[in-house]
């Protein structure tokens, strides 16, 4: 009889917890992903990638920052917020800013006839009577090749010292007016301007270009006194003597062997060097409606025209991508806006996701890596599997 109340406990405990008999479910494994180990992982598993670093900004608070491998010749640095990269299209970015920035201040309607701001016409050879504006540079529709060595007249791809303070014309009228011995009909797509989105990185020097003429600024200086001062992107520079170079990540060559900085008349798009740390003001700023701090470099609704796609989904532009003003949003990637780069020395990603404030880069010394820059790719799929956690 003595045992009878610890017999009835029992059956309660099996019969009785929960109410209603359901069995009690295990709680589900934890599927959250660490990034930092993601990216240490990157590293460790390609040999040949030197370094990567990261910086994820959420409503204008750093969230996430972490470099992986050694950014130095040495192999002894591990990068950080202020390692300097050196960049390619993401420097397109730059460009549609400064662009903007003509268009608040009068000096410039990117609906109008390009030609009417410079002192040469810019006309297609097989459209003469097209008018090409600076929309359509804007979003690679003028009908503008992106010319390899070859293509073109071979000064275009010189390079020079990184020291040299480069000058974009008279070359870039040269390489567009018939008759000039830089003048050759491959700079121009056999399409109409306005019918087709290709990528032109021609078309955005042009509109670098373009900057200095309405300006009256070397584009170095435009973009020094009213994007990066004002935004306090102090270490960033289209100019290699202005960086602090004990912090410049090391450049290698396709064969991974270490190459010297040099320059070229494309700097615009392919000479800039920032830092994550850096970047994370660019983003903030976009991401805020172009304002930083009190800092404004652009009004909302310019930054709304940037990143408002406009076109469909397009097959002849990176990652099936629709474009706003130079801003892109790939298929495979919706709600995120951005830019990819790639070359033989650098691959680097930014993409903001307005509608959840929030906005990320990633940075690394070696070439064409689809793993990052795809948004099929191995890395970008897990980088966005994280992000969308971060906004869930």
């Amino acid at each position: 009889m003595h045992n009878l109340p610890v017999l009835l406990l029992i059956v309660f405990v099996f019969t009785g917890c929960g109410g209603s008999g359901s069995e009690t479910t295990a709680p589900p494994p934890d599927t959250s992903i660490n990034m930092n180990k993601v990216l240490d992982d990157f590293i460790a598993n390609n040999s040949h990638i030197a370094s990567i670093s990261m910086l994820v900004v959420k409503n204008g608070n750093v969230i996430f920052s972490h470099g992986a491998g050694f950014f130095d010749a040495e192999k002894s640095k591990v990068p950080t917020e202020e390692t300097l990269y050196k960049t390619s299209s993401i420097a397109k970015l730059i460009i549609s800013v400064a662009v903007m920035q003509l268009v608040e201040s009068d000096q410039l309607n990117i609906d109008q006839d390009i030609s009417q701001y410079l002192d040469f016409q810019v006309r297609h050879r097989d459209f003469p009577e097209k008018v090409i504006t600076t929309k359509m540079l804007m979003q690679h529709a003028a009908s503008l090749a992106n010319p390899a060595p070859g293509e073109v007249v071979d000064d275009l791809f010189l390079s020079f010292d990184p020291t040299d303070i480069l000058q974009l014309h008279p070359l870039i009228e040269d390489v567009l007016t018939p008759g000039n011995a830089a003048y050759k009909e491959t700079i121009w797509l056999t399409e109409e301007p306005g019918t087709l989105y290709k990528n032109s990185n021609f078309g955005m020097v042009l509109l670098s270009y373009l900057v200095e003429k309405l300006s009256g600024q070397h584009f170095i200086d435009y973009c020094q006194q009213n994007i990066f001062g004002p935004l306090n992107m102090n270490n960033t520079s289209h100019y290699f003597p202005a960086l602090a170079l004990n912090h410049v990540a090391t450049l290698y060559d396709g064969n991974n062997s270490i190459t010297a900085p040099s320059s070229n008349w494309f700097y615009p798009i392919s000479g800039l060097y920032t830092s994550t740390g850096d970047w994370a003001n660019f983003m903030r700023a976009i991401l805020n409606g172009g304002s930083l701090n009190g800092s404004q470099i652009l009004q909302s609704d310019s930054v709304n025209q940037l990143l408002n796609m406009t076109t469909p989904t397009n097959n002849q532009l990176a990652y099936n991508s629709s474009i706003g003003l130079i801003w892109r949003q790939a298929q495979a990637n919706p709600g995120w806006v951005g830019h990819t780069g790639a070359g033989t020395q650098v691959t680097h990603v930014t993409e903001l996701n307005p509608e959840n404030n929030i906005g990320y880069v990633v940075f690394t010394n070696e070439g064409r890596i689809d793993a990052l820059i795809g948004p099929g790719g191995s890395l970008n799929v897990v980088i966005h599997q994280w992000l969308q956690q971060q906004i869930d």
